[in-house]
């Protein structure tokens, strides 16, 4: 049995884009967890068996939407909270990309990038003789592009 290559949890980046032309993504800091999340609304139909109308039907599911999400958790590095900030009190949404280092395919394209524009939004948590925690999270606002990329 061949074993598969799998990634340690460093090769995950996640970056906050700033709106600008061109765009300048800055990497966020102190993430301990990482979801990111690809979900579908369907349509269900039953389609009977025409051979046999008495049998029990099947279900047939037709894709109607498409939609994404993400979460990342962790200590709140200060040096990324006016970042993060400015993603989650503004109206719009805001680009992000999360980069997976070695998960790419093809020649010269190690990185599997995901990107898209979000609503994004965070919770800050402290409890006292600990370091504060941040949760941002955010739900995409269109598509999510998935595609390989050359190491910078």
């Amino acid at each position: 049995m061949a074993k598969p290559t799998t990634q340690k949890f460093g090769a995950g980046t996640f970056y906050i884009g700033d709106g600008a032309t061109p765009e300048v993504f800055t990497k966020v800091c102190g993430f301990t967890e990482v979801e990111l999340a690809l979900d579908k609304s369907t349509n269900d139909t039953t389609v009977p068996d025409c051979d046999n109308p008495d049998a029990p039907a099947w279900t047939e599911r037709d894709v109607v939407s498409l939609s994404w999400s993400f979460s990342f958790a962790g200590v709140m590095a200060v040096g990324s909270l006016d970042l993060i900030e400015g993603a989650s009190f503004g109206g719009e949404s805001t680009n992000i990309r999360f980069d997976l280092d070695g998960a790419g395919t093809g020649s010269g394209t190690p990185i599997r990038r995901y990107a898209g524009a979000a609503h994004v939004k965070h919770t800050l948590n402290g409890r006292f003789g600990e370091k504060y925690k941040i949760n941002v999270s955010g739900e995409g606002d269109g598509e999510l592009v998935k595609s390989n990329v050359a190491a910078a």
